[in-house]
């Protein structure tokens, strides 16, 4: 089965692909009882088959225009909790916008050919082997990406788009992805660079509904020359292949050990303030480095690096490693109690 045809047979509901099934099986039961024949049952599936690619390529491309239907805005944004508080926002409008969420974490893991199969299998094998991830969300990681890429490009050229940003380097990465998935588009694009408009917010994801709405007149048209800026920088960022990067004026591409020196000086920080600087919960300690620093790239990511800091000995383990919550770690200084 190709790549198209199971993204086709991912957009069916369960009960539907059963009732599909059941249908077909009575129809091959009056094949053998010989009520009809095998040219009427081949028929029958034949228009089946249109049927049902018609529904799953409507529910693939939602933004596809029809008499009766049309479609004022698509909003983008870079994470699910963003999507929601802007569908909220949206409901207080009496318009017909969608919003479409592009939740992978761009500042984490191989991004280079990232608009391609052979890519995002690259970025979900370092994934899998580097993060602790839920099965749901790693099985359909590549089909997922490959929908929210379709559904981006089939959006008709008539209707404008607003991407929503915060300074940060998942979110700006993200910018250049969609710049560069839209290069063949000629669609009217705005941009809301939130931090800007409000001076406090990293992440679209800390925005309230009221917040989305106030800064819904903020959106500033994307030129021509700032698009191609956009697509330039992608180029950059993907050929330069690395798996970690951060936003310090501008996005830049690092090393992986990046954040490696302030998780441990925060869990020396942690264990002097401790009663016996002893064991410090895992998810502790990443919850002290997240809350600290400017960067967004996601605790998943910390906890990998946690692990690699007592794989190297610099941190002692207590508990299995199946999760944050499930173990401890102390600096390979400090004596065990």
């Amino acid at each position: 089965m190709n790549a198209s045809s199971k993204r086709k047979l991912e957009a069916l509901k369960e009960d539907e692909l059963r009732a599909i099934l059941l249908h077909q099986w009575s129809l091959f039961s009056y094949v053998e009882e010989g009520k009809i024949s095998e040219s009427e049952w081949l028929s029958q599936v034949k228009e089946m088959k249109n049927r049902t690619e018609q529904v799953c390529d409507e529910r693939l491309h939602p933004f596809q225009t029809e008499e009766g239907k049309t479609i004022e805005r698509v909003h983008i944004v870079f994470s699910e909790s963003a999507k929601g508080s802007l569908q909220i926002a949206l409901k207080q409008r009496e318009t017909k916008e969608e919003v479409l969420a592009l939740s992978p974490m761009f500042s984490i893991g191989p991004i280079q050919h990232l608009d391609k199969e052979e890519g995002i299998k690259k970025r979900k094998d370092w994934l899998f082997a580097h993060l602790i991830m839920d099965d749901e969300e790693w099985i359909h990681m590549e089909e997922d990406l490959l929908r929210i890429m379709d559904e981006l490009t089939s959006i008709p050229a008539n209707v404008p788009l607003t991407i929503w940003v915060g300074t940060n380097a998942h979110e700006q990465t993200g910018l250049c992805f969609v710049m560069h998935l839209l290069k063949s588009k000629t669609n009217p694009i705005d941009l809301v660079q939130v931090t800007d408009a409000l001076d406090f917010p990293l992440h679209t994801g800390e925005l309230s509904p009221d917040r989305f709405v106030s800064l819904l007149p903020s959106r500033n048209p994307v030129s021509k020359e700032s698009m191609e800026a956009y697509q330039e920088e992608w180029r950059t960022l993907s050929n330069e292949n690395t798996n970690l990067r951060i936003f310090e004026n501008g996005i830049h591409s690092t090393s992986e050990d990046h954040f490696d020196g302030i998780l441990i000086q925060s869990l020396e920080k942690l264990q002097r303030e401790s009663e016996d600087g002893d064991y410090i919960k895992a998810a502790r300690l990443i919850g002290e480095v997240l809350g600290h620093s400017s960067q967004v790239v996601g605790d998943s990511f910390l906890e990998y690096r946690v692990r690699n800091l007592v794989l190297q000995g610099e941190f002692q383990m207590r508990g299995v490693p199946r999760g944050m919550r499930y173990y401890e770690v102390k600096g390979k200084t400090q004596s065990v109690v």
